[in-house]
C-alpha cells in the first residue's frame, strides 16, 4: 500500500513510469469489469484504455480518502455507464467469451471435451443474461458475484448507499434466475 501511496505522488507529478505501474497493477481488474459490462472484447478494450486516459487526466483530483482501486472502479463504471447510455439498441452485441478466455477460466485439466463444450455453452448463456440486466443491477452483480468485493466496497465504488447495493444485488440476482431458468 505504501508503494501504491508513492507511486501515486510521483504520478501526480508528471512521472509516467509510475503511471504505467499503477496501471498494471489495475489493468486487469478493469478491463474483466469492463468486459463484463460491455459483454465483448472489443469494447471492453476501448473502454480500459478509455478509463485510464480519464485516470491520467483526472489523476490530480484522487484525494486518497478511498483505495486507488475504489476511485479506478468508480471511473470505470462512470465509463461504461455512459458508453451504454450511448449506444442505440440495435448497437447492443450479445457476444460471449472467446475460446482461449472461457478455457482458461472454467475448464481444469480433468474436463472431457464434451464437458468444456457445455461449460463453454453455460458461460455463454450466463454472459448473455448478465449483458440483458440494467445497468446497475449489472454492474453490481458483477463486483459483488464475479468479482468478489463485500458490499461496502460496492457502495463506495458505485457511490450509493449500502442499502442500494443490496436492493440492486437482490434484484439482479432475481432477475437473473428468470432469464436463466428456461436456459439452463
Amino acid at each position: 500500500m505504501k508503494d501504491e501511496t508513492r507511486l501515486i505522488s510521483k504520478a501526480k507529478k508528471g512521472d509516467i513510469p509510475a503511471f504505467e505501474m499503477l496501471i498494471s497493477t489495475h489493468e486487469k481488474m478493469v478491463y474483466n469489469y469492463c468486459y463484463r459490462m460491455a459483454g465483448n472484447l472489443h469494447d471492453a478494450q476501448d473502454l480500459t484504455q478509455e478509463v485510464f486516459l480519464k485516470a491520467y487526466r483526472s489523476l490530480g483530483s484522487f484525494k486518497g480518502r478511498s483505495q486507488f482501486s475504489t476511485w479506478i472502479y468508480r471511473i470505470a463504471y462512470n465509463t461504461c455507464i455512459d458508453n451504454h447510455r450511448s449506444k442505440k439498441p440495435e448497437d447492443f452485441e450479445m457476444s460471449s467469451m472467446d475460446d482461449e478466455e472461457s478455457h482458461m477460466q472454467f475448464s481444469s485439466k480433468d474436463d472431457r471435451p464434451e464437458d468444456r463444450l457445455l461449460t463453454k455453452e453455460r458461460q455463454e448463456i450466463i454472459q448473455e443474461c448478465i449483458n440483458q440486466l440494467r445497468p446497475e443491477y449489472r454492474s453490481a452483480i458483477i463486483l459483488r458475484d464475479i468479482q468478489g468485493h463485500s458490499y461496502e466496497e460496492i457502495a463506495k465504488i458505485l457511490d450509493i448507499p449500502l442499502g442500494t447495493v443490496k436492493s440492486h444485488i437482490s434484484r439482479g440476482r432475481t432477475d437473473l434466475r428468470k432469464s436463466l431458468g428456461p436456459r439452463i
